[in-house]
């Protein structure tokens, strides 16, 4: 049952892909260049890490697969320029990626690189707090949908297992209170 609910994820994670990419090329939804370059990037180094220790779901896979599309999107459609935030959480990814070199430890690559994803995923709650109508909430359910199903996929409460499923659930949950509870709050 798990690997059912591992394949439901990655579908999907790549089926929310699909309004938000048709949302950015309607210019409705304007991504945060920095935030993807880091998801597209630490999302590859997460999947590294998770082979590694024989870890992968499908939720990864269909998030390298459209966050990698949405990465070069953004660089045309997205946000114009980089404010020292988006400077910032690019500084940090890179600093995860050599940390994980240093230390050659999948698992320490794994946490550094899901904790950079966290702070990488700063600029597109900023984004979408001064202006949810920049995001496309269809996309932003589906992917909080997706992330459901793969914390209920967790094979075993490993880091390796766990610790990505539950990195996405959060950033998805915070999404799903900026476009969807907050413009209530704010009314």
């Amino acid at each position: 049952m798990k690997e059912i609910f591992s394949i439901l994820a990655g579908l999907l994670f790549v089926a929310a892909f699909v309004p938000y990419i048709r949302a950015i090329l309607r210019k409705e939804t304007k991504p945060a260049r920095a935030s993807w370059l880091i998801w597209a990037t630490l999302d590859t180094i997460t999947l590294a890490g998770m082979f590694f220790k024989d870890a992968i779901n499908g939720q990864i896979l269909g998030a390298i697969l459209g966050a990698w599309v949405v990465a070069i999107l953004a660089l045309k459609y997205g946000v114009p320029g980089w404010t020292t935030l988006d400077k910032f959480c690019l500084a940090g990814a890179v600093l995860g990626i050599v940390l994980w070199q240093v230390f050659s430890d999948p698992i320490f690559g794994i946490m550094t690189s899901l904790g950079v994803v966290f702070i990488g995923s700063v600029p597109t709650f900023t984004s979408a707090w001064k202006d949810p109508s920049r995001e496309n909430k269809l996309a932003w359910m589906i992917f909080w949908i997706s992330c459901v199903c793969a914390v209920i996929a967790i094979p075993r409460w490993t880091l390796e297992d766990a610790a990505q499923p539950i990195t996405f659930f959060v950033v998805e949950s915070i999404m799903m209170y900026i476009l969807f509870v907050r413009p209530r709050a704010s009314r």
